[in-house]
This record gives structure tokens, C-alpha cells and sequence, in this order.
């Protein structure tokens, strides 16, 4: 576990996104066992020699960006998913979630969580939806509380699990007993993930709803009935409302098919959206971050895989939504700012963390994210906030801090002590998961990129992994 110290962030830019404080060109941020105890003008006669201090002139400051839903078990699929005939997200991922072993679930969280340390974000939810027993939750658990980031574990079932089969709702129940609050580090939270009325039977989404509710979890789900159903104009969700399926506890994934009727009902149940927009683009169409924000709807955003694949560039992603927005509706709404108060307070919203993250205030706990302004594609700069939105990349952050612990400094991760290299272990993983897969005739990667496994010569070649 990385340690915490006592830190002075001195002379940086804060974009604080917290109206009572705004921007402040030059400040000090002042925090003490991972709580922000000050933000304050940068004054440089400080004498604090009980603290760290991270000498911050040309730099801008955020809260950690949150990301508020991410597959991370699939890190590992990352390189097998592409354009090829049969190499698609859900054909690769149907062919090798049966073969992922204890240690597969530890190092592709841990994997996807390094990724997200790299890119500043310091929240994750964890989405899981491929827990075959509980020893593959407890991987899971254990390897966000070694990343040193915080998040929340939703709880859902195997993958491609029969639609007559509940989630493991028994281990559910014991789940906060085997994570006390103090195993968790008052940094992890737990919900549960569950399918839904469009893809299970009553007598399954009625027990989990009611099971749900009765531990007082949270629930994620899918709103993807149109990748099923051949001529869907809507998600469906009106029907959701009708059958108390919605409400402020829920937070509903995508939603790219939301018609006007659907997108009203989740505006009076206050339900929550998680947009992925740019697996969403890939794979389903335009998220719709006009019409959700226009109809009052509560939107976070999200990373939903590494496997598509993607990558953590939040900031990237960000560019990629004002463009679209911008051809597509051209809504004063879509502004820089409004998308990074999105990644940043709208993310801890939508997890119920809005009093502990999400904003450079004193009291909350000390998730920030430290850039380097003076990088050549962030000068000259007139207003930071359109700067890093239009031009800032993954590159320009120098530093991240989860709950006052520095995980990544000088542009570069900072291991714990004795902390084995995620990337490593996950790629020795990896490669171990696709020689498993391929011994039981379930993966194959053919030689040549425009053919697909089918077309292969041989059955030799099938289980073959060149």
C-alpha cells in the first residue's frame, strides 16, 4: 500500500469546480491525512515543515476525474478485439470468460485501475460482469484497495450466465461482512450489477431488485435492448418506470436508444446515466448528452472497457464528445467546462460521492490531478479550461494523488514497495488466458488479419496461437 504524507501543492492553477471557491490563478492546496484542509491564494513564505511540498508554478490542479463505469475484469481482452471477421467484443469475450483463473481477475484490475492512475483518474466503478463465485469478487476487491484508488464494486453474474439464473444474491448478503468498513479504507463502496427485465425473466429481476433494495445497494444496469431486439426504436425504460424499476438508486449504462418517452421517464425517477461515448460510437451510435442534459437527467461519464480497445485519455474522450455534440446539435450546453464538471462532481454524483470527492474543497478527501500548463500544446493558452479540453492529452499530467496518496509524480507511476508491475503481470496473464483458451478450442488468432478463424485450413490451426 502506498503511503500517505501530509502535502502542500504550491503556487498551482486550481479549477476547484466548486462555485464557492471558482478558479484560483495562483493557490496553495494544503492537506493533511488525505483530507484538503486549505485552498488558499499562493502567498511563498510558507514555512510548513511537517509537509510535503510539491512545488506546482505552471501546472493546473482538478479533482481526480471519476469514471463511473468500467469493466475491468476485460482488461486482459485488450489486443484480441478488432475489426477482423470474429474478433468482435462480444465473440471474444463469450470465447474466453470461462477460461479467466483467480489471479486473471486480480491483474487485469489491477491493470485497468494502473491505466486509470496514468490518466488521472482517481475514482473507478467497477461494473463486473463475469463474478463466477465469490473468491472472483474478493480478487476483484482486493486488487482496487492495492491500486490505491477509490470506487465503488458493483456485484453482477458470470458471464453469458443463463437468463432463468439470479446473480449470486446469498454472497451479496455476506459481502459486507467478509469487507468491513475498515478493510475498505473508507474507499470502496459496493453495489450490484443486474440485467433487467429485457434480458431475464420476472421471477429473476424481481428477486434481485427486492434484494437490492433490501441491502440498500445501488444498481447498475444495461440499457442496451437494441443490440437484442431486430427494428428497436426505444430502450424500453418507460416500461422500467412502470414496473418501480427505476429511481435514484439506479444508474442505467448507454441508453443510445433512448427515445423521448424513455428519456421522461428517466427524468422522473431521477435515474441516473453513465455515457461511454466512444465505445458507444463504435458499437451502438451517438450518445445522447444533449437530450439527456436538456431533460434535466443526471449523466457521469465513462471508459466501459480497455478491450474495445480504448485507453484512459479522458481528456481525449472529452474532445471527441464537443466535437460530436457540436456537429450533431450544436448545444450551447456542450461547453469545455460543463464536460469537465462532468468527469469530474457529475461523476461523484452519480456514485453518491459528492461530499467526499469531486471538488477542490476543504473537507473532502484529497483526489487530485496535477498538469503541466506550460507543455507545448498548452501554450499559449488564454483560458486553461479550453486548453485542456481542445488540446491537453494524457502527457501533460505530471501528478495523482488518491485520497492524499501520490501514485503517479513527474509523469510517471509510483510503485508501492515490493509492488509487482501490473502491466507485467497482466501480460504474462494474458497470453497464459489465451494459450488456455486455445488448448480447449475456444480462441484461435489467424495468421492472415483479413480472414477469420472459420476460414482457416486446418483444425491444428484453430488451436494454434500465432
Amino acid at each position: 500500500m502506498h503511503q500517505r504524507h501530509d502535502l502542500l501543492i504550491a503556487g498551482t492553477h486550481v479549477i476547484s469546480m466548486d462555485p464557492a471557491i471558482g478558479d484560483v490563478p495562483r493557490a496553495d492546496i494544503l492537506v493533511r491525512d488525505g483530507e484538503i484542509i486549505e485552498v488558499s491564494p499562493h502567498t511563498g513564505d510558507r514555512e510548513l515543515d511537517d509537509v510535503q511540498v510539491i512545488e506546482a508554478a505552471g501546472t493546473i490542479t482538478l479533482p481526480g476525474f471519476v469514471d463511473t463505469h468500467w469493466h475491468l475484469w476485460n482488461s486482459l481482452l485488450r489486443g484480441t478485439v478488432g475489426d477482423r471477421p470474429g474478433t468482435d467484443y462480444f465473440t471474444v469475450k463469450r470465447a474466453l470468460a470461462p477460461h479467466f483463473e483467480l489471479d486473471d481477475f486480480y491483474w487485469a484490475a489491477r491493470l485497468g485501475l494502473a491505466e486509470a492512475v496514468n490518466g488521472g483518474i482517481t475514482t473507478v466503478h467497477n461494473f463486473d460482469h463475469n463474478v463466477r463465485g465469490p473468491r472472483d469478487a474478493d480478487a476483484n476487491i482486493q486488487a482496487h484497495l492495492d491500486s490505491g484508488l477509490r470506487g465503488r464494486f458493483s456485484y453482477g453474474p458470470p458471464d453469458s450466465a443463463p437468463a432463468d439464473r439470479t446473480n449470486d444474491l446469498d454472497d451479496l448478503a455476506r459481502l459486507r461482512a467478509r469487507w468491513t468498513h475498515d478493510h475498505l479504507d473508507g474507499r470502496l463502496g459496493f453495489g450490484v450489477a443486474l440485467r433487467g427485465p429485457y434480458r431475464t425473466p420476472p421471477e429473476v429481476y424481481e428477486r434481485e431488485w427486492e434484494t437490492a433494495r433490501s441491502l440498500g445497494l445501488p444498481i447498475t444496469m444495461h440499457c442496451d435492448r437494441c443490440l437484442r431486439e431486430e427494428g428497436c426504436r426505444s430502450c424500453g425504460l418507460v416500461r422500467l418506470e412502470q414496473l418501480g424499476l427505476l429511481g435514484e438508486d439506479v444508474q442505467v449504462i448507454h441508453a443510445v436508444h433512448a427515445d423521448e418517452n424513455d428519456i421522461g421517464a428517466l427524468a422522473r425517477t431521477r435515474t441516473r446515466v453513465s455515457l461511454s461515448p466512444l465505445t458507444e460510437m463504435r458499437t451502438m451510435g451517438f450518445p445522447l448528452l444533449t437530450e439527456l442534459l436538456e431533460a434535466g437527467v443526471q449523466v457521469s461519464l465513462s471508459l466501459d472497457t480497455l478491450a474495445m480497445p480504448t485507453s484512459a485519455d479522458i481528456l481525449g474522450h472529452l474532445r471527441a464528445i464537443i466535437s460530436v455534440e457540436a456537429a450533431r446539435t450544436g448545444s450551447p450546453l456542450i461547453t469545455p467546462r460543463r464536460l469537465l464538471q462532468l468527469a469530474t462532481i457529475d461523476g461523484a454524483k452519480d456514485l453518491g460521492l459528492q461530499d467526499t470527492i469531486g471538488s477542490v474543497t476543504p473537507g473532502k478527501r484529497a483526489d487530485l490531478v496535477i498538469l503541466r500548463s506550460s507543455d507545448i500544446n498548452l501554450v499559449p493558452s488564454g483560458d486553461p479550461v479550453e486548453a485542456l479540453v481542445y488540446t491537453g492529452h494524457i502527457d501533460n499530467i505530471d501528478t495523482v494523488i488518491a485520497d492524499g496518496r501520490v501514485l503517479k509524480r513527474h509523469g510517471r507511476l509510483v510503485p508501492a514497495d515490493g509492488e509487482s508491475d501490473p502491466v507485467v503481470m497482466a501480460a504474462a496473464r494474458r497470453d497464459a488466458l489465451l494459450r488456455r483458451a486455445a488448448a480447449a478450442g475456444d480462441w484461435c488468432r489467424p495468421a492472415d488479419p483479413f480472414r477469420s478463424c472459420s476460414d482457416s485450413a486446418t483444425t491444428a490451426e484453430k488451436g494454434s496461437l500465432r
